[in-house]
């Protein structure tokens, strides 16, 4: 009960389901990144100390600058600006300092502050060059996923999160949901009203959706008028609770508006993880078909692998 309640209670934020699917929209990788960063940062201040310590050795005989540039930007790259920035500073300091104990600078000590900013300002260019065309990447990757209806991540994007979510679970032996969500009557709303409402409709539950799950939980659009809802770590009963609370928001939306629709909800709970994705699916989609055809507008949940 409380799991349920801190899920979709007044507290919920609609703030944090924006923040979280911003971690979510740039793929499996950036969320990969966020949760190791401390790693990234040691791995590499240890890569940039090592070319360091082989300059040092090799003296002037060869010059390590590629090196140095080459990690910077291949850091940068799977982390962040500021990560690189940060770099870019260990980087030019260790390369000085390895000149000024190496003679270098005896003739003309000022040369050394001259070597550092310049180099400094070099490398710091290229991290936000490549940092702006990481962005601008992700952002056309983000646009790729994105139902641009709705808003919400389309059938491509929820399948890749929802794979990884998969093998988290099956790993760490965790519970998994799927809710999978049909608008009964929407052909209707469209043949009276016209497709600028049903799509005003769609767009209320999108709303409705991303106000009222939490952001942990991912909201998306699997095509036409069905929607599923990926539930992480949450118990049968919880994700149940969760699902009809939505359902009762959902319905009163479409009470405001007068439109004649309900939703058929089939949710699938896997205590086990299946083979794949497409298993997952096929559970809570075969679910809310059994709904349609036997009582419109109700819930019917199976848990699997108990």
């Amino acid at each position: 009960m409380a799991e349920a309640g801190c899920r979709c209670g007044k507290g919920g934020r609609r703030e944090k389901n924006v923040i979280d699917s911003k971690r979510r929209r740039t793929g499996i990788d950036s969320y990969f990144v966020s949760q190791y960063r401390g790693q990234w940062l040691s791995l590499g201040l240890v890569l940039l100390l090592l070319i360091a310590a082989i300059d040092y050795a090799t003296g002037f005989t060869l010059r390590f600058t590629i090196l140095y540039l080459l990690s910077l930007l291949i850091l940068t790259w799977v982390t962040s600006r500021l990560f690189g920035i940060l770099l870019s500073v260990v980087a030019c300091t260790s390369w000085a300092y390895i000149d000024v104990i190496s003679g270098r600078y005896d003739d003309d000590p000022g040369l050394l502050y001259w070597d550092w900013g310049a180099s400094l300002f070099g490398f710091i260019v290229l991290v936000i060059g490549l940092s702006a065309l990481r962005r601008a990447l992700d952002n056309a990757y983000f646009q790729s996923r994105k139902d641009s209806l709705t808003g919400l991540i389309n059938k491509a994007g929820f399948y890749q999160i929802v794979s990884a979510e998969l093998e988290m679970c099956r790993r760490y032996k965790r519970t998994l949901s799927i809710a999978y969500i049909d608008c009964d009557n929407f052909k209707q709303v469209n043949d009276l009203y016209g497709h600028h409402v049903g799509d005003n409709l769609l767009r209320t539950i999108s709303r409705t959706m991303q106000r009222k799950l939490r952001g942990s939980d991912l909201p998306g659009r699997l095509g036409g008028d069905e929607f599923a809802v990926m539930l992480p770590e949450t118990s049968a009963e919880a994700c149940r609770m969760v699902i009809e609370m939505l359902q009762q928001r959902l319905l009163h939306e479409m009470k405001e508006n007068d439109w004649p629709v309900t939703f058929s909800v089939g949710i699938a709970t896997f205590v086990r993880m299946p083979a794949s994705i497409e298993d997952m699916i096929h559970q809570a989609d075969k679910l809310m078909y059994s709904v349609k055809h036997t009582s419109k507008g109700a819930i019917k949940q199976e848990v699997f692998g108990a």
